[in-house]
């Protein structure tokens, strides 16, 4: 397969697999709670799994530090 000229039209389901680090959680759930009402249509659920990711890692106490 020539993915040079492959289209995402041209593929039915694109997955990609990443693992993030506790760090770039925070940084991601920080970046898209600031810029919340900017998130773009169809990236919702991406942001809420952000935010559920960071936030059941976290006491209650560093959840409130944290968004607060």
């Amino acid at each position: 397969m020539n993915f040079d000229s492959l289209l995402l039209s041209d593929v039915e389901d694109l997955h990609l697999t990443y693992e993030f680090s506790k760090r770039e959680l925070r940084i991601l759930a920080r970046m898209l709670r600031k810029h919340q009402d900017e998130i773009p249509e169809g990236l919702e659920d991406f942001a809420s799994a952000v935010e559920r990711a960071i936030y059941n890692s976290m006491s209650i106490d560093e959840a409130e530090a944290f968004y607060s």
